[in-house]
């Protein structure tokens, strides 16, 4: 009896480390949404009871968001779980869909990385300005300070689900789905 294979090719460990590396950023976007849920509850339940809201609670939770949804992506893209069309392609042969994937996720990791870099000279404005909230001062960078590694990691994620796809493309049609 052979034991089994356990050596992992270069390309596996990587997506391994995206996907965990993803998948910690995106818990970490789930808790920027969460804590601007509560602030929000909390502010609206203190404006109906005790005609108190939180001041500046509405751009807080601007703030968080736009940080979180960009959190979310990278780990969406790992997994493949953006919204694809398929009506036209769903009885393409397994190494079409692959090539078509393989396009798709390269032009994303452009996009991304267009994206990372404008938001970067974006953000790097509002810091020398010292852009910052109207009620409560906040500095608007801060937002553009999780937004731009995202889409940075954004754009890795594209190349490494390109990068199968590729593989799938060149080899032995496995059965398609996220990358594990």
């Amino acid at each position: 009896m052979t034991a089994p294979n356990t050596h992992r090719t270069a390309s596996e460990v990587l997506e391994a480390v995206l996907l965990h590396v993803t998948g910690a950023l995106a818990v970490f976007g789930g808790l920027l949404l969460t804590g601007g849920a509560v602030l929000t509850v909390v502010s609206v339940t203190g404006r109906y009871l005790l005609s108190s809201p939180i001041n500046g609670n509405v751009e807080m939770v601007e703030l968080a968001s736009a940080a979180a949804v960009s959190c979310f992506l990278p780990y969406c893209q790992m997994k493949r779980g953006h919204v694809i069309v398929d009506f036209f392609t769903s009885a393409a042969p397994e190494r079409a869909k692959a090539a078509m994937d393989l396009i798709a996720a390269l032009l994303f990791a452009f996009c991304a990385g267009l994206i990372a870099w404008r938001l970067s000279l974006g953000g790097a404005d509002m810091y020398r300005y010292n852009d910052q909230t109207m009620v409560l001062g906040i500095p608007t960078w801060i937002s553009f300070a999780v937004m731009v590694p995202a889409f940075g990691l954004l754009a890795l994620a594209c190349l490494a689900t390109a990068w199968t796809s590729a593989r799938q493309m060149a080899g032995p049609v496995r059965a398609s789905g996220p990358v594990s």
